[in-house]
């Protein structure tokens, strides 16, 4: 039987009746004054269902609270399981130090040892050279003795007899060279490269796996590291076994046991009931901002729980904060539809943004250049070389490319800080330059070109130094200049007479030299360039420089007089260089989309245009081989060697 509880605001009227649009008791006053026309009942009637409700949301309620245990308990698995994998990581760490530390020793006791060697062996032979020298020495005192015994005393007949024989222990004697005993006897230094240790330490000794990089798909692990996909896989092996894992799946799980048990949803909790029992707590986000929008279980959301989902990082690249030339001059596009990995638009415009409005703002974009009308032939790479790393026949950033007379391909290796040298087939020849500012050193190598009758490889730099170096075809310097008067150089040709002509950027500057380092003619040329980026001349002292944000080559004279535009939007996007072939056509490669090759005459005359059937994603530079093909510089890391002259079957 309910107990009789009279009205709060009526003090003489019980609560007989129960509004059921209001979820309130009320008496018969409340109900004529306050509720006219809501839904009421019989209070006794609705105590029986509400009864019934209360006990389901008790049960409910406990279920919660044993599942939230559970989870409790699951967390605390994870943390003890978190502190062990800590340790064992710190462990392997340290582990990993002592076996470098080991290996280090036991390469330095071999070079130890192999430098006793090489000194015991050029001590003896330094000493059997002493020894000859000597013996020699001895002989020709001796010989000159017995000769001016023979003149003094007048015998010459016997002069004459011995004369034959004299003169040839004479010659003998004389003709002993002690400089052919000495060649590299007095060499020896040790040799080695800090920036490549540097490298290879980064890259091989290790480095820390955790959850976080499961959870950003759009940011790709760095080089000589697994990705997200397989770390569970390669890392086995790289650690001998289970590896050295942060990564706490049981910690995700359990947060989607969580969303998934439906906390904050229950089907009996309405916003009433847990408005008037709770307050407004529950439908506002956790205090702190560790959880936004619990109840719509977006825990990706979660600051807490490893901070806020960017969709951007998929799309943007990492490169946002990029200013246009710096990322050009790194070797990407400056442009957002240059490749759908550098787009800087948020995701979230895409995902709320109509189709066909979209489609239609891409294609109205200003800085968008035209689709390519022409019909390309597709062509083929019939090589490709090189991949990451610090050893012979890798690169770090191959930024610069050239052929010379034998077409041996001259790669400018930046960030290893020397020149590698392939034959036309790929394979390592040999390589010159180390990091550092004295004769014979380089530092951030970024262009190169080759004074073809000499063989002499001109080397542009960056900054800090900014200068050009000559090296002969063997690698040993010859020079160096320009570092007073280069700003930014990027482009860089010798001419039919020797004469070096390098374009800047930022300044947009063209400045000739002659090979001893003289200035020769420079003039500024701000007003036709946006962004130049190779150059190459004619033999009527034209200068054709390929400028990546005109979409075009730019032609001007040696006085600094522009002359006329080739290719333009729409035909040569994005061109990364420019050359000219045997034939005195002029060939501008693009990286818009596909690898383009157009093929002009020198007045502009279309003559061909091909693409790659593979896709490459960004590219630094291009030379042109003597056979028809062109060499590619890719930042994969790899060159490509594509025919672009099509060889007719033998007997057509």
């Amino acid at each position: 039987m309910l107990q009789v509880v009279n009205c709060p605001r009526h003090k003489s009227e019980q609560l007989k009746l129960y509004c059921r649009s209001c979820s309130m008791p009320v008496c018969s006053e409340c109900s004529a004054l306050e509720h006219p026309g809501h839904e009421t009942e019989h209070i006794s009637d609705a105590a029986a269902k509400h009864v019934e409700y209360v006990t389901q949301l008790v049960q409910e309620a406990k279920g919660k609270a044993s599942d939230l245990r559970n989870v409790l308990k699951t967390v605390e698995y994870d943390t003890q399981r978190l502190q062990l994998q800590h340790h064992k990581a710190q462990n392997e760490i340290n582990e990993t130090f002592q076996f470098y530390t080991s290996m280090l020793e036991e390469r330095k006791q071999e070079l130890l040892k192999e430098l006793e060697s090489v000194y015991s062996n050029k001590s003896v032979t330094q000493n059997v050279s002493s020894q000859k020298c000597q013996d020699k020495v001895d002989k020709l005192y001796q010989t000159c003795d017995f000769l001016e015994r023979m003149l003094k005393q007048g015998q010459t007949t016997e002069l004459l007899m011995f004369k034959k024989l004299l003169d040839q222990k004479m010659h003998t004697l004389m003709a002993f060279n002690p400089e052919s005993l000495q060649q590299s006897v007095c060499d020896l230094e040790f040799v080695s490269n800090y920036q490549a240790i540097q490298v290879g330490v980064r890259n091989t000794f290790g480095y820390v796996r955790n959850a976080d990089m499961a959870l950003a798909p759009g940011k790709m692990a760095p080089i000589a590291r697994p990705t997200a996909a397989n770390l569970s896989v390669i890392g086995a092996h790289l650690n001998g076994g289970g590896g050295s894992s942060l990564a706490s799946t049981s910690s995700t799980s359990s947060l989607n046991s969580l969303n998934s048990a439906g906390l904050m949803q229950s089907s009996v909790l309405d916003k009433a009931y847990t408005s008037s029992l709770f307050g407004d707590s529950l439908h506002k986000p956790f205090v702190g901002g560790s959880v936004s929008s619990y109840g719509t279980g977006n825990i990706l959301t979660s600051s807490s729980f490893g901070g806020e989902l960017n969709l951007n990082n998929g799309v943007g690249g990492g490169n946002t904060g990029l200013d246009p030339y710096q990322k050009w001059s790194n070797g990407g596009s400056d442009s957002i539809f240059h490749h759908a990995d550098a787009a800087p638009t948020p995701a979230s415009q895409f995902l709320n943004s109509d189709p066909l409005e979209l489609t239609s703002k891409l294609m109205s974009t200003t800085i968008f250049p035209p689709k390519s009308q022409i019909k390309r032939q597709k062509m083929i790479y019939h090589c490709k070389f090189g991949e990451f790393g610090v050893m012979e026949g890798q690169f770090t950033e191959p930024s610069g490319v050239a052929v010379n007379a034998q077409n041996d391909i001259i790669v400018a290796d930046t960030n290893n800080h020397r020149i590698q040298i392939f034959d036309k087939e790929g394979r390592f020849k040999f390589q010159f330059g180390e990091c550092g500012k004295r004769d014979g050193q380089l530092l951030y190598p970024n262009r190169v070109a080759v004074v073809k009758p000499s063989g002499d490889i001109i080397v542009t730099e960056r900054s800090p130094t900014h200068q050009i170096q000559i090296y002969n075809q063997y690698g040993q310097f010859v020079r160096k200049f320009g570092a007073n008067i280069l700003q930014h150089p990027r482009g860089v040709t010798v001419d039919n007479k020797g004469r070096i002509v390098v374009v800047e950027c930022k300044v947009m500057r063209v400045i000739i030299f002659d090979q001893a380092g003289n200035v020769l003619q420079k003039f500024g040329c701000s007003k036709h360039l946006e962004f130049p980026n190779g150059v190459v001349v004619n033999d009527k002292q034209e200068i054709f420089i390929s400028d990546n944000r005109a979409h075009c080559v730019k032609v001007f004279n040696y006085e600094g007089t522009y002359l006329r535009q080739i290719g333009g939007e729409g035909i040569t996007n994005y061109p990364i260089g420019v050359g000219i072939n045997l034939s005195g056509e002029i060939l501008i490669a693009d990286n818009h989309n596909n690898f383009n090759l157009t093929i002009f005459t020198q007045d502009g005359q279309l003559v061909s245009a091909l693409e790659s059937k593979v896709k490459h994603a960004q590219c630094f530079d291009v030379a042109l081989m003597d056979d028809g093909s062109v060499v590619l510089a890719s930042k994969d890391y790899r060159l490509y060697i594509y025919r672009y002259v099509q060889v007719p079957p033998t007997g057509l």
